[in-house]
């Protein structure tokens, strides 16, 4: 019987759907000069899935100051809100409406939506709104629907090779119902999202269901100058503090000649 368990194996991991997620450029460089990037996916699927590419950061805890007036007059600290296991950037984009993808509690496991992020009964859920205007505005979070658009029926073979991660084989030719779809779609980072790795996970919903189909990594580096400083300020504080204390003096400097020299040229 045991040996009859393990031939079964083999069977059902083929009959798992899977898919195929390419990320381009897989690696972005902060230098000085950085302005931003976008970030082309693309999917491809099985016939007849809707889906949804989710992009995040490493939850972490995060505190807010609560601002309110004293006395009716003056508006000021009034306390803190702390939200825990939330991620510095979150991005979703999706081939339809994500209230269509499934129920509440579905799209909750999966972490589709900013009320899976922060439920009803977590801590901070009166400032949810706030939190999530906050990263909008800055650019950090983004909950784009219907951007995940349908534009074929293959990945070519040339781009596989880039940036390709799926979990498992595909699925033998004879149980493919319907011919695999690919979606495309473009996450849109700000500069001021950090460096550190991306997870990015396609999620394939059919039938009431959810599935994840595959997974990629999206690496923001810091480049240049931009390392330089950083490694600076963390591991050799002091010679930074000094670098930083005699840059600004020598700013200052410079700016009072220009402006004296400026001022003589009136007289």
């Amino acid at each position: 019987m045991a040996l009859a368990m393990f031939a079964c194996l083999p069977q059902l991991a083929a009959s798992q759907p899977t898919g195929v997620l390419i990320v381009v450029p897989e690696r972005v460089e902060i230098n000085l000069f950085y302005g931003g990037a976008n970030i082309e996916v693309a999917a491809e699927v099985p016939g007849g899935y809707d889906v949804a590419v989710r992009l995040m950061t490493r939850p972490e805890r995060l505190e807010l100051k609560k601002l309110g007036k004293k006395a009716g007059v003056l508006w000021m600290g009034v306390g803190d809100a702390i939200f825990e296991n939330i991620p510095v950037v979150y991005q979703v984009l999706s081939s339809a409406p994500l209230e269509n993808l499934g129920t509440q509690p579905l799209r909750a496991q999966w972490k589709l939506g900013y009320q899976s992020l922060i439920s009803d009964l977590a801590p901070g859920a009166d400032m949810r709104g706030e939190l999530v205007g906050l990263k909008e505005h800055q650019g950090l979070f983004a909950l784009r629907e219907d951007a995940l658009v349908r534009v074929g029926q293959s990945v070519p073979p040339s781009l596989r090779g880039t940036n390709a991660a799926s979990i498992g084989e595909p699925p033998p030719a004879a149980t493919m119902v319907q011919q695999p779809q690919v979606f495309r779609g473009t996450f849109r980072l700000p500069a001021s999202a950090p460096a550190g790795d991306y997870s990015v996970d396609l999620i394939g919903f059919k039938n009431g269901d959810a599935v994840h189909l595959a997974s990629a990594t999206l690496y923001f580096e810091n480049a240049g100058a931009v390392r330089i400083m950083r490694y600076l300020a963390i591991d050799h504080g002091l010679i930074y503090g000094c670098a930083a204390s005699l840059i600004a003096i020598l700013v200052g400097l410079l700016t009072g000649v220009l402006f004296r020299s400026r001022s003589n040229e009136g007289h």
